[in-house]
């Protein structure tokens, strides 16, 4: 009795760890798999049709800016203008100049792009001479809307207007924007562009597969398109529908309800809402054939879980037998640790602990080994560092030995340079050198931008005092040099200059480097200066297109030669930049 007893409460402890070690974590992951996995199809199925939108609205926003840019062919043509100035005297030269210069331009606008119906402009002037449908007069009776909207545009600004279609039911459009004088001063009259509904429907059939897709545009607070399709059932559609209108529909750009899942854009310029609904049909009659697949899947999980439960006290005991056969075979040539896949129990942390010390052993063995693989290989990389810089030396030697044999003399000139650039760069691990080198190193790196500038890059290099012995700090030069090149003559149209002057004056040397490019900014030259004097700190001079050289220049000068030494900058807009450096002659 007593055995049946004890057999009965390790039956239930049996069952009780079977429930709470696999049947529950079991159903529990499928519920939990299951909601995550709808809820993913679900949001997947969203962001890409709103994906799908926003790229279609992109083509239309690219469609609409196509229409806009006839507007500057217009503005920007000076004929088109003076015959808008109503410069002409008689109604001969207005004929004349209007089919010679002025239809040419209606012509281009109209087959410019298939969705434009018409163009037309509306003129302020009396004395110009209205031309049928394309030229009329601001002030007729038909032209009220264009009137009415031409006051209230300001320069630059565009207007599109919105009006039913006849045939589609989508929406056409209108833009306006007025046309001024070159000066701005004086409105000559506005442009009108009627638009067909092509440019919508092609956006609205980018977006709607098939007759699967519903869709409601709203102008405000107006319907103003309106289809269903042949998928969506009508009651929700009508429930999503008066949504919409009462402005009770979510403020986010995609929610679902009763089946259907919406998706909205706006489309500011135009002043309309689109809203897209697809049914969740489809999509959940392929996700409840994912579920049966899921069912099957947990299914065979759980019977497959209950076998390991069954075997798991059997095989308990081989986990031990098994260390004890690894210890067996361990020895100085086999510091290889126990592979475990036992839980964190008693066994599990006598395995760790074995491991932890064959691992230790490990480690101390091969201490000495990997500190003279480590030593080799160090040696190896300084061997490799020498060895570098002379095979890139090799190499632009032997290709301007090429370009000398083939009287290539601007290829063996810049390879020239280029090998001295790259050799005072790379050879030298000193921070000093001397003036006469760098300013060497300067001529070098004029000399390599001379091929691809030509006749836009003139250097001219003048020494007035004896520099030989003249100590100075590495590349202190070559960063104003650049700065010359990349936001001086760079930006400017024509021939550049550069112009290198050193010079005495009393205890100091004076370099002085100008060129007339485009100058610097006040403001910014202002910030340079107070960056340089330390009013400022150093990060406001970081931009995109500009570092902190000029700073770095300044700070190692001082440094380097003391007090009075430093970089002070010229420059005015359009009149070059001159940079002067002071450096203190040490006794």
């Amino acid at each position: 009795m007593i055995r049946f007893l004890k057999s009965v409460r390790i039956v239930h402890k049996m069952i009780f760890g079977y429930i709470l070690l696999v049947l529950l974590p079991v159903v529990l992951s499928g519920a939990y798999l299951y909601h995550q996995f709808n809820s993913n199809v679900v949001n997947d199925f969203s962001q890409a049709k709103q994906q799908l939108i926003i790229q279609a609205s992109n083509s239309l926003k690219v469609s609409l800016t196509q229409v806009e840019s006839i507007h500057s062919l217009f503005q920007h043509n000076s004929q088109m203008l003076e015959y808008l100035k109503g410069l002409y005297q008689t109604p001969g030269d207005y004929v004349y100049y209007f089919l010679k210069d002025i239809r040419p331009i209606f012509t281009f606008a109209n087959n410019s792009n298939p969705s434009i119906e018409s163009v037309r402009l509306y003129k302020t002037k009396q004395a110009v001479m209205p031309v049928g449908k394309e030229i009329s007069d601001l002030l007729d009776e038909e032209s009220q809307e264009a009137r009415d909207v031409s006051q209230e545009l300001k320069i630059n600004q565009k207007r599109w207007i919105t009006q039913p279609s006849l045939s589609s039911g989508l929406p056409e459009l209108l833009f306006y924007q007025n046309l001024y004088t070159d000066n701005y001063t004086t409105r000559l009259g506005i442009l009108e562009i009627r638009v067909n509904d092509r440019i919508i429907g092609d956006f609205v059939e980018a977006v709607v597969s098939g007759d699967n897709t519903g869709i409601v545009v709203l102008k405000g607070d107006e319907s103003v398109y309106e289809n269903r399709g042949e998928q969506l059932k009508p009651d929700a559609y009508h429930a999503i529908l008066d949504k919409i209108l009462n402005r009770a529909a979510p403020k986010q750009t995609t929610w679902s309800e009763r089946g259907v899942l919406v998706n909205s854009l706006d489309i500011p310029d135009l002043q309309l809402k689109f809203y897209f609904m697809s049914s969740t049909d489809e999509l959940f009659s392929d996700l409840s054939k994912q579920t049966k697949n899921l069912a099957w899947i947990m299914g065979g999980l759980l019977l497959l879980l209950s076998a390991v439960y069954y075997a798991i006290a059997s095989v308990l005991t081989k986990r031990i037998l098994n260390l004890t056969k690894h210890m067996r075979r361990v020895n100085e040539n086999n510091l290889t640790p126990f592979e475990d896949k036992g839980n964190g129990d008693e066994i599990g942390f006598l395995i760790l602990s074995y491991n932890s010390l064959i691992l230790r052993i490990d480690e101390l063995l091969n201490t000495v080994h990997k500190a003279e693989l480590m030593k080799k290989e160090a040696d190896y990389l300084v061997l490799q560092a020498q060895v570098k810089p002379h095979f890139l030396y090799n190499t632009l030697e032997s290709i301007r030995m090429l370009a000398e044999i083939n009287d290539d003399n601007e290829v063996v000139d810049a390879i020239y340079s280029l090998g001295k650039l790259l050799r005072y760069s790379l050879s030298s691990q000193e921070n000093e050198s001397t003036l006469k080198k760098e300013l060497a190193n300067v001529t070098h790196y004029l000399d390599v931008h001379k091929p691809r500038l030509m006749e836009l890059l003139q250097y001219d290099i003048q020494v007035r005092t004896e520099i030989d012995d003249m100590r100075c700090p590495r590349f202190i030069l070559q960063p104003l040099l650049e700065n010359c090149i990349n936001h001086g003559i760079a930006k400017r149209r024509g021939k550049g200059e550069i112009v290198v002057i050193v010079d005495r004056e009393d205890d100091t040397i004076r370099i002085e480097i100008s060129d007339n490019g485009a100058g610097i900014p006040e403001e910014r030259l202002k910030v340079i200066r107070d960056v340089l004097d330390n009013k400022a700190d150093r990060s406001v001079l970081q931009t995109e297109d500009s570092g902190l050289g000029l700073y770095n220049v300044s700070e190692r000068i001082m440094a380097f030669y003391g007090e009075g030494s430093g970089l002070t900058i010229e420059s005015a807009v359009g009149q070059g930049t001159t940079y002067i450096l002071r450096l203190g002659v040490k006794r």
